[in-house]
């Protein structure tokens, strides 16, 4: 599963998004963090059950700091 966030500029909110990552029972296979003039595009593959990765979805749309999260299944 692929997972895009979009979050305001700051390195708190990347460490949120990190901090909740690692409480899921989930392996990131990739992760990329690319720079705006004013937000973080952050783009993880994650591998692991579908349950455990709407866990992870659900609690990262939960923080103030995500303006925009979006889940796609690149399973074929």
């Amino acid at each position: 599963m692929r997972i895009n966030i979009t979050t305001p500029k700051s390195l708190d909110s990347l460490g949120r998004i990190i901090a909740i990552t690692r409480r899921a029972k989930v392996t990131v296979a990739k992760i990329s963090v690319v720079a705006d003039a004013t937000v973080y595009n952050v783009v993880m593959e994650v591998e692991g059950e579908t349950d455990e990765v709407g866990w992870l979805v659900a609690k990262l749309d939960k923080l103030p700091e995500v303006i925009s999260i979006e889940q796609i299944n690149i399973n074929p």
